[in-house]
């Protein structure tokens, strides 16, 4: 947790010094008197994201009933707890500025309709993926009541049992961008992320129980949908913060179910993320930076917001 949380305060403090535009943004000369910002950039850039997670659970208390190894009544309420964790990722981000030659032919036969304004003419703004590591944990509590037959009365007792388990992550996500407020876009997503369990905590009961046992299996497929905030910081940089949340499970499916089976309960791994996402530069053989024409279809190129 202490590795994460440095790696957001370095990235946090390296951003704070640039000065805040978008890809067609004023120039550094605007702020500092300085030379303009003539970069090249690419559609292409790489994307950093960290933060916490937390396991959502059912806040109902669910009852089981059975019997024990001699035949006695027993009942079980199992009340499961969320755990805090935290999760790392790097991989590459890939903006689409091009129109959709299938929705720009809808809008040109749609005549003085126009375009649908909420869409425009790209379904999609970006893909980014990620590689990482996800910390992700939960916790279970069960009350026990035995009934002894022969005295007529109850015994009571109560157990706790915990997990972290380290996944392996890999995921892909497409996102559509709203303007806010200068400075500001709102992301909206959906995507497929992918885990598997490389350092699974221990698959026992942490207790003779007669609630059942399921311990979610290593592989685990989710589609999930992405909420965030973007920050531009400067040309080319953008600092977002945002929700990944596990919408529907494909492997295991757990009833299309997003979440991981431990002990008796389901926990839900919802993500609070802070990106950091930078362009990459075109390379240059002198120190020609194009002509003010080429400048001007760059920056109308790089418009992505």
């Amino acid at each position: 947790m202490r590795f994460v949380l440095a790696i957001v305060c370095l990235t946090l403090a390296g951003t704070s010094f640039a000065q805040s535009r978008n890809l067609r943004g004023k120039s550094r000369k605007d702020f500092f008197g300085g030379a303009r910002d003539y970069r090249q950039l690419t559609k292409d850039g790489i994307q950093i994201s960290v933060g916490p997670n937390y396991t959502f659970t059912n806040p109902k208390i669910t009852e089981y009933s059975g019997t024990d190894a001699n035949g006695r009544p027993v009942t079980a309420q199992v009340d499961p707890i969320g755990k805090p964790g935290a999760f790392i990722e790097i991989g590459a981000a890939h903006y689409r500025l091009k129109k959709s030659r299938v929705l720009d032919a809808w809008y040109k036969k749609r005549g003085d309709k126009g375009e649908i304004k909420w869409i425009g003419a790209n379904l999609f703004h970006r893909l980014d993926w990620g590689l990482g590591f996800n910390y992700i944990g939960g916790s279970e509590r069960t009350r026990f009541e035995l009934f002894n037959p022969g005295t007529g009365a109850s015994s009571f007792d109560e157990s706790t049992g915990s997990f972290y388990n380290v996944y392996l992550t890999a995921r892909v996500t497409i996102d559509r961008f709203t303007k806010i407020a200068d400075g500001w876009h709102l992301e909206t997503g959906l995507g497929l992320n992918f885990l598997f369990n490389a350092l699974p905590a221990p698959k026992a009961p942490y207790a003779p129980t007669v609630a059942p046992l399921k311990f979610q299996q290593d592989f685990m497929a989710q589609f999930h949908l992405h909420l965030g905030f973007t920050r531009t910081i400067r040309r080319g940089d953008y600092l977002t913060f945002g929700f990944l949340v596990p919408a529907i499970g494909i492997y295991e499916p757990n009833r299309a179910r997003p979440t991981i089976q431990w002990f008796s309960s389901n926990y839900w791994p919802v993500q609070f993320q802070i990106r950091w996402i930078h362009h990459f530069t075109k390379k240059s053989n002198g120190c020609n930076t194009g002509t003010p024409e080429d400048r001007k279809r760059n920056d109308e190129y790089m418009q992505n917001r």
